[in-house]
């Protein structure tokens, strides 16, 4: 073949190629707007697979996928601080009914940590500008008077109970909020078989609180609600949950 026929085929090669290419990456973007577009939000866990099995001890790398409304945090449209991924583990996965269930959601006062500016002061259980949630839960016991004392120190704020540091007032937060975040602290915060990671991407550790059996393993569950209004009738959170086996 003479050599101009030659570069023009290549160059007619390499335009069909990056057409093809633009097309199905549009085509994919259309796909994850979809989703999510008129339903509730669709959360993916992308990784690790569902059923996989990994080492313990070892750190896995995870992924999740949110879309809602035509947005997508592939694209950056949803923040991913917004979603929320817990790992929780299971000592004996083959006793569980169905260990991946999507009625076990997450408790409201968890996601209202997630949604307001908690987590800009508090971790959940490393200590941060202020005190971990765990070690909130491990200070006071759970009783309604805690409940109202906690409360209230979200609500107009407090000073020198940790310290030389203070906690600005909430009057954005509802009663039930209050309520809802104070009593997830008190119950849930210390658990020791649940860890918690804010984002899209990251990695966890398959970690077993004493030695693992041969069903032992993680339950992954990634969560997100819009912090718009949703539609009358329409749910505004979404949920996903993998198994993750130990060996």
């Amino acid at each position: 073949m003479p050599a101009g026929r030659g570069l023009l085929a290549a160059a007619q090669t390499a335009g069909a190629l990056a057409l093809a290419v633009a097309f199905l990456s549009q085509g994919a973007r259309t796909m994850a707007a979809d989703i999510g577009e008129n339903g509730p939000p669709a959360v993916k866990i992308t990784r690790p697979a569902n059923g996989s099995r990994q080492a313990w001890n070892s750190l896995v790398s995870y992924d999740v996928v949110v879309s809602y409304r035509g947005k997508s945090t592939r694209y950056q449209e949803i923040p991913a601080s917004e979603v929320l991924l817990q790992t929780i583990y299971a000592p004996n996965l083959a006793a569980m009914a169905d260990p991946s269930r999507t009625d076990a959601l997450t408790p409201p006062g968890l996601l209202d940590i997630v949604d307001s500016n908690c987590l800009g002061c508090h971790d959940f259980k490393a200590k941060a500008m202020g005190p971990s949630f765990a070690a909130i839960a491990a200070r006071y016991p759970y009783t309604p008077a805690t409940l109202g004392l906690l409360s209230q120190h979200i609500r107009v704020g407090s000073s020198g109970t940790w310290g030389g540091g203070s906690m600005p007032s909430h009057p954005e937060l509802s009663d039930g909020q209050l309520h809802d975040i104070v009593l997830w602290i008190l119950k849930d915060a210390a658990d020791p078989n649940v860890s918690y990671y804010a984002g899209t991407e990251g990695a966890f550790r398959m970690q077993a609180s004493g030695a693992p059996g041969a069903n032992a393993g993680m339950i992954l569950r990634a969560s997100y609600t819009s912090p718009a209004a949703a539609s009358p009738g329409q749910a505004a959170h979404g949920e996903d949950t993998v198994i993750v086996h130990g060996r």
